[in-house]
C-alpha cells in the first residue's frame, strides 16, 4: 500500500503508515529519529498534508531534507542545529513553522517551497515575491513565457551560488548583470522541485539578501540586474492595506493633518517587531539590519575590548516591540549599545570606564 513501504533502517512507527523509525547511533549519545516514508521524491506529501511523526536530535538540514524537497533552509541557519519534534495528524506546513521556531527562524512559503528563515527575512522575501510576478507579467509574451519555464533543480553538494546563477543564465539565454557581486560561497547538495525560471535564480541568490529585477530584453530574451532584497520593494501586504490618516483631504499638506488634535491619526502605522532567536550575534545584527533597511556596521575592536565575540550566542524573545525595543533586547544583556545614523546601524561597546547610556 502507498505509504506503508520503508526505507533501510526503518521500521513502522505506531503513529501510522506515514511514518517510520530511524535508529542512529551518534559519538557519546544515542539519537532516535523517527521521519515519513513519503519523503521519497515519488510521494512527497502537500504541505496540506496530515503528517505523523517524532523526530529526536536530528540536524535541521538533515530534517528538512528528510520531510519534503520544498522545504529549503536559508544558509545563515545552522544546519546542525538539532531538532525534536511530535506530531499527529498535523499539517506539513505547521511541522515546518514549529520546527522554524525552535532554530530561531520562521517559515513562509514562497511559490513551490517553504523557506526556514532568520527572523525577519520571511516578510521581506513575500514581498520581492510579489514585487516579481508584477514585472514579469508586464513583459512580451515570449520573454514571459521563458520565465514561466518551471523544472526540477538540484545540485552538488558544495555548489557555488554565483557558478549556478551564471550556468542558468545560459542555459536559458538570457543576460544577467552583476552575477559578480554575489559573495563566493559553497552550498550544500540540494534537489528541488518544479520551479519557475525566475524561482530557481531568486532561490539562490535570497540566501545573500539579493534577488533579480527583470526588464524587457527588446526583440531577445529578457534582461535581469542582481540587486539588494530589500531595494524598491512593493508595500507590506499590512500597510498596503491601510487606510489614508484621518482627517486628510485631496490637496490637504501633510503638516495640516500632522496638525490635529490627539485623536487624529498618527503619521502612519508604527511598525513593530516580534523575535524568537538564538544565533551567533553578527548574523542576527545582519538580517535585522536587513530588515531595517540598513547597513551594517559591527565595530569588532571595541567589542573584543569589551570581550564579546561577533560569533556569541545571543537569546532573545521579543513580541510587538519597536525597533529601539528590539535592538535594546538583543544588545543590552552584552552591554553593547547602538546608534542608527545616515542609514547605518552602528553597534559598538564604549569604554569600560564610560558612563552609562542614558545617564
Amino acid at each position: 500500500m502507498r505509504g506503508e513501504t520503508t526505507r533501510p533502517g526503518c521500521e513502522p512507527a505506531r503513529g501510522g503508515p506515514h511514518a517510520c523509525r530511524l535508529r542512529a547511533a551518534l559519538v557519546a549519545a544515542a539519537v532516535v529519529a523517527v521521519c515519513p516514508t513519503t519523503v521519497c521524491p515519488a510521494a512527497a506529501p502537500s504541505l496540506d498534508a496530515p503528517i505523523t511523526a517524532t523526530w529526536r536530535g536530528i540536524g535541521l538540514r538533515a530534517w528538512a531534507a528528510g520531510v519534503d524537497a520544498s522545504v529549503v533552509v536559508d544558509r545563515r541557519l545552522d544546519p546542525d542545529a538539532l531538532l525534536s519534534l511530535e506530531c499527529r495528524e498535523e499539517p506539513l506546513r505547521d511541522v515546518v513553522g514549529r520546527a522554524a521556531a525552535l532554530v530561531g527562524g520562521e517559515a513562509v512559503e514562497l511559490g513551490a517551497t517553504v523557506r526556514i528563515v532568520p527572523p525577519g527575512v520571511g516578510e521581506l522575501l513575500q514581498r520581492a515575491e510579489r514585487g516579481r510576478d508584477a514585472r514579469v507579467a508586464k513583459l512580451p509574451a515570449a520573454q514571459k513565457k521563458l520565465l514561466a519555464t518551471r523544472r526540477p533543480w538540484a545540485w552538488p553538494d558544495g555548489a557555488v551560488p554565483g557558478e549556478l546563477v551564471a550556468a542558468m543564465a545560459a542555459d536559458a539565454g538570457v543576460v544577467i548583470e552583476g552575477i559578480e557581486t554575489v559573495p563566493h560561497d559553497h552550498l550544500a547538495a540540494a534537489s528541488l522541485p518544479s520551479l519557475s525560471l525566475a524561482e530557481r535564480f531568486d532561490l539562490v541568490l535570497a540566501h545573500y539578501d539579493r534577488r533579480i529585477e527583470w526588464r524587457a530584453g527588446g526583440g531577445g530574451p529578457p534582461t535581469g540586474r542582481i540587486v539588494a532584497l530589500a531595494t524598491d520593494l512593493p508595500a507590506s501586504t499590512a500597510a498596503a492595506k491601510k487606510s489614508p490618516p484621518a482627517g486628510t483631504r485631496p490637496g490637504s499638506s501633510r503638516r495640516d493633518a500632522d496638525a490635529k488634535p490627539a485623536a487624529a491619526a498618527p503619521r502612519g502605522p508604527r511598525e513593530t517587531y516580534s523575535l524568537q532567536v538564538a544565533a551567533p550575534l553578527e548574523k542576527v545584527l545582519d538580517v535585522i539590519a536587513t530588515r531595517l533597511g540598513l547597513s551594517l556596521d559591527l565595530d569588532r575592536e571595541s567589542l573584543r575590548r569589551r570581550g564579546v565575540a561577533a560569533g556569541e550566542i545571543v537569546k532573545a524573545t521579543v513580541k510587538d516591540a519597536s525597533r529601539d525595543q528590539l535592538l535594546d533586547a538583543i544588545l543590552a544583556p552584552l552591554e553593547l549599545t547602538w546608534t542608527v545614523e545616515s542609514g547605518t546601524l552602528r553597534v559598538f561597546a564604549k569604554p569600560s570606564d564610560a558612563s552609562p547610556a542614558g545617564d
